[in-house]
């Protein structure tokens, strides 16, 4: 589909919990994607709590934090 994402917090770092939600960095996307996306991982988590955050979004203090600790989900235990 043209989109690159990563997965951020409590997965990224090894505190997923019972309670935790999946956060998706979304690092490029086609224009005519762009919130379409959510509703994509709506529906493959099936109920999960997810949150999705665009990469050209996100404030210039807060970018370090977010991309520091994004990892691809590929490389997830």
């Amino acid at each position: 589909m043209g989109v690159t994402a990563r997965v951020f917090g409590s997965l990224a770092t090894g505190h997923f919990g019972p309670y935790s939600d999946v956060d998706f960095l979304i690092i490029d996307c086609p224009l005519h994607l762009k919130y379409r996306i959510e509703g994509v991982v709506e529906d493959c988590l099936a109920g999960l709590s997810f949150d999705v955050v665009y990469l050209d979004e996100i404030p210039a203090y807060k970018l370090e934090r977010f991309t520091s600790e994004a990892v691809d989900a590929g490389h997830l235990r």
